[in-house]
């Protein structure tokens, strides 16, 4: 109980929570290595939108859902191919 009130009188990042708490929780601790990846920026989502603003013009206005997913995929990750 004595955590739980540290928790809630005091302000911690969730970083330093899940540091303090890996080896009392150590269950949740993985689960949470695996579910709180937040990105810092939400640079890679703009590059999205804008990718997508490139290939959604005026002259391109016919694509297939399909076909413009596969475009925006393939221009986004052209460095792994």
């Amino acid at each position: 109980m004595h955590d739980v009130h540290f928790i809630l009188t005091y302000s911690i990042s969730v970083y330093s929570f899940w540091n303090c708490s890996n080896s009392h929780l150590p269950n949740l601790y993985k689960i949470q290595e695996s579910h709180l990846i937040i990105p810092e920026t939400s640079a890679g989502i703009e590059r999205a939108f804008s990718t997508a603003r490139l290939i959604l013009n005026d002259r391109c206005n016919r694509l297939t859902d399909m076909m413009f997913e596969q475009m925006l995929v393939a221009k986004l990750n052209g460095n792994l191919m």
